[in-house]
């Protein structure tokens, strides 16, 4: 089987974690299939972004064709398809020698866009992998909206990280019939237990004293804001943030106007195969997040033992839902944010179990249900069970008005 990946989700070498888990599961489908990714890279972005570290290893397992798009920051937002798709022609039709089976494109738009595009064109079944702030940002946006819910609907197969994303994406009208649930993995490898006091060590931390630690982008969604204002109401704890962004310097002032400066490290972008001690020496890991699709750092952690306090949004809860693995605060706005982290400061927690629970989400059991889903999408196997039901009645989203599955 040969699958084509394409997706502009991918680490590039200025930007090492960006769509870090796109490559993680195109290395492991390349242990059973044939892979290429096509690789469009933002131009824009490109040359106004900060090098930070390296991209990691190669991929041996797959080719990566890389090409440079452009679009209008802010204008005609529903020809970005369009027009990643007409930039990254080359490229994809350099892939027709590889001989794809099919198409796989992450994130909706304007990859998924693109992608369905370019697919029909040459005549390849699609595949799209929505990953949460595709449907529940993007897909807000009316000038998105319509080529979002087209690109899916041309699709064979929709593939949601979360249900709670699966459940958005029908709202689109997408036949919840061609909608497959399927998280984000884990490369357990890379995410051992490991002491707490050596890792602290490594990264040059006090070994006393309990430790937060937040890792993502510094941009809004991830309301890093809501964290430092948290942090700010719980006395003698410290927070190392691992991540880069739009926001890091007003992140900075914030903590030095909430007084907090002396217990913050901005660590900026780490390579992602360097974060294992930064969760390995955390008390726990914290998400402030407005929106998330699957966090793939909630499985890291636990993977290093380390216990999880984050906001009941997106797929938070269903990661989070067997018990013992973290504390879910109702809100994280700063006053239940600060109680969530004093209560998991205040507890007990079994690293063994958090480790246990992060196997059952290895990349190569990721990797082998969607090698299923592409035999079915090429009618190689029968149909599975359906996850994502007609009849399931879906939690309500304000911003979309009553949450409630199409009838059958």
């Amino acid at each position: 089987m040969r699958i084509l990946f394409y997706t502009s989700l991918y680490p590039t070498a200025k930007n090492p974690v960006h769509g870090v888990f796109v490559r993680e599961l195109a290395r492991e489908v390349a242990r059973l299939a044939e892979v290429r990714v096509v690789a469009p890279e933002n131009g824009l972005r490109s040359l106004l972004a900060r090098p930070a570290g390296t991209a990691g290893p190669p991929l041996p397992e797959a080719d990566v064709d890389r090409c440079r798009f452009w679009t209008v920051p802010k204008l005609f937002k529903h020809l970005d398809g369009r027009l990643l798709a007409a930039w990254s022609r080359r490229a994809f039709e350099r892939a027709a020698d590889f001989k794809p089976d099919l198409v796989h494109a992450h994130y909706a738009y304007p990859d998924g866009a693109a992608a369905a595009r370019l697919a029909a064109g040459a005549g390849l079944p699609l595949v799209v992998t929505c990953h949460g702030s595709d449907i529940h940002v993007l897909a807000r946006d009316p000038a998105r909206r319509g080529p979002i819910a087209e690109a899916l609907g041309q699709a064979a197969a929709v593939v949601a990280v979360s249900r709670d994303l699966a459940g958005r994406i029908a709202e689109l009208g997408v036949d919840p019939g061609r909608i497959r649930h399927i998280p984000n993995g884990v490369d357990l490898s890379r995410f051992p237990l490991a002491g707490k006091a050596a890792a602290r060590r490594a990264l040059g931390l006090a070994e006393e004293g309990p430790l937060l630690v937040a890792v993502g982008r510094l941009e809004p969604v991830k309301g890093y804001d809501r964290l430092l204002r948290a942090l700010a109401l719980v006395s003698g704890v410290r927070l190392v943030l691992a991540g880069d962004g739009s926001l890091r310097q007003a992140l900075v002032r914030l903590a030095r106007e909430c007084g907090i400066s002396g217990r913050v490290r901005f660590a900026g972008a780490v390579p992602h195969e360097a974060l294992a001690p930064y969760y390995q020496a955390a008390d726990a890991l914290v998400l402030a997040s407005h929106s998330e699709g699957w966090p793939t750092v909630i499985h890291e952690a636990l993977a290093c033992g380390t216990p999880v306090v984050a906001p009941a949004v997106g797929g938070i809860p269903e990661a989070l839902a067997e018990p013992g693995l973290g504390l879910l605060v109702a809100s994280a706005e700063p006053a239940p944010l600060a109680e969530g982290i004093r209560q998991a400061l205040a507890r007990t927690w079994d690293a063994a179990a958090l480790r246990r629970a992060a196997e059952a989400h290895g990349w190569s059991a990721v990797a082998r249900r969607h090698m299923a889903l592409y035999a079915e999408v090429l009618g190689l196997s029968p149909s599975p069970e359906k996850e994502v039901s007609p009849h399931v009645a879906l939690a309500p989203d304000p911003a979309c008005g009553p949450r409630t599955a199409p009838a059958p």
